[in-house]
């Protein structure tokens, strides 16, 4: 959602999300299809934990094709979404906590690079370094969806210009 609403693209396809049917699990194959049909352009995809753990051994074609791309992986436990939404409405949550893997230590094992983010002035450093690496790298980056309620009401307030 917040890529959605905050990314800026200067270019049509350069921010592809799966709308719609709101797709889980497109990230990690998406972005490999993306930087080979744009292998001059760099790919970051952004992903929530469980997306990302949908299609994640996909990590290991783009190690085995080398195909350098970055993922980022938004970890808050939970489908986090689908729990704002179910407190949003029942106030109450059901089946949507989870236990994650080491990420760090599982793009490891298909040998990609990974990288953990331990403050919000961690991202940017740490993303430079990941695209640079020029391989394919993991970033956990630690999230706390109980911000969305807030983006959402200022957002929502919002009007686009002429």
């Amino acid at each position: 959602m917040w890529i959605a609403r905050m990314y800026q693209a200067e270019r049509p396809n350069t921010c592809i999300i799966s709308n719609g049917f709101a797709a889980m699990g497109i990230a990690v194959p998406g972005a490999i299809a993306a930087k080979h049909a744009y292998p001059e352009r760099t790919v970051v995809a952004a992903t929530g934990d469980n997306g990302f753990l949908l299609n994640s051994q996909e990590l290991e074609t783009a190690m085995r094709l080398g195909t350098p791309i970055v993922v980022v992986i938004w970890n808050d436990g939970a489908y986090g979404l689908i729990k704002w939404k179910q407190m949003e409405r029942f106030s109450r949550e059901s089946s949507v906590s989870v236990t994650n893997p080491d990420f760090i230590g599982y793009a490891q094992s298909f040998g990609a690079k990974g990288y953990r983010v331990n403050s919000a002035g961690e991202l940017g450093p740490i993303l430079r370094r990941a695209i640079a690496d020029q391989t394919v790298v993991v970033v956990d980056c630690p999230v706390d969806y109980r911000e969305n309620q807030k983006l959402t009401q200022r957002l929502g307030g919002l009007v686009c210009p002429d």
